[in-house]
């Protein structure tokens, strides 16, 4: 009589029949011909071959490679909103594996997030409200330190290149003003403009002016 190997290696699939793992089938004992007792949901097949990015499934007699990116983050191209995806399959085309960066949109044309049209002036204005406030007499001693500019000398220069409701802001904010922020726009006008200090050097002087007492 032929012998018949006690187990024999068998493929476990989930209710969809997809590959789940190897298992084992058992002799069966009171049939002697080589039956063995195959666990449900398992068949006799050789193990799927391993693809990144694949799941196996049993079809028609054979294995199929599903496209699999389950727990991989994506991003809607219409609103950059982030989500996970949870089911099998090729990805929606109304999204991207891609993250958009701040002020940007997505263009089908570029495959790609691209800026909106007034990206500049909307990081600018981001870059402004987090730069936060300062006390007056921070600002004071900062623009003293750097630019030699003491109140007196500030008040003279705005009284001289200024005018109107303009002039009237500027002057009330040096002379009586318990804090500043860089979103006030007479603030950011009379230093970049007037006193001609390009935005980067502007907001070096705030960062400075926070670390005095």
């Amino acid at each position: 009589m032929k012998d018949y190997p006690l187990t024999i290696p068998v493929c476990q699939l989930d209710e969809d029949r997809y590959f789940v793992g190897m298992t084992t089938a058992d002799l069966d004992p009171v049939v002697k011909n080589g039956h063995y007792l195959i666990p449900r949901l398992c068949i006799e097949s050789n193990e799927p071959e391993h693809k990144n990015g694949f799941i196996a499934q049993w079809n028609d007699g054979q294995w199929k490679y599903i496209e699999d990116h389950r727990g991989e983050a994506v991003y809607l191209k219409k609103t950059g909103e982030k989500q996970t995806i949870t089911a099998l399959g090729k990805l929606p085309k109304d999204v991207t594996t891609h993250a958009p960066k701040p002020f940007t949109e997505w263009s089908e044309e570029a495959g790609s997030w691209v800026d909106v049209a007034n990206s500049d002036e909307l990081r600018l204005q981001d870059k402004k409200e987090k730069a936060g406030a300062v006390t007056r007499s921070q600002l004071l001693t900062s623009t003293e330190l750097r630019l030699g500019k003491n109140k007196t000398e500030l008040l003279e220069i705005a009284e001289r290149e200024l005018a109107g409701s303009h002039l009237i802001k500027v002057r009330n904010a040096i002379s009586e003003a318990q804090s500043f922020t860089l979103v006030n726009d007479d603030i950011w006008d009379f230093f970049t403009q007037t006193l001609n200090i390009s935005a980067d050097k502007l907001f070096a002087l705030w960062e400075e002016a926070k670390l005095n007492p």
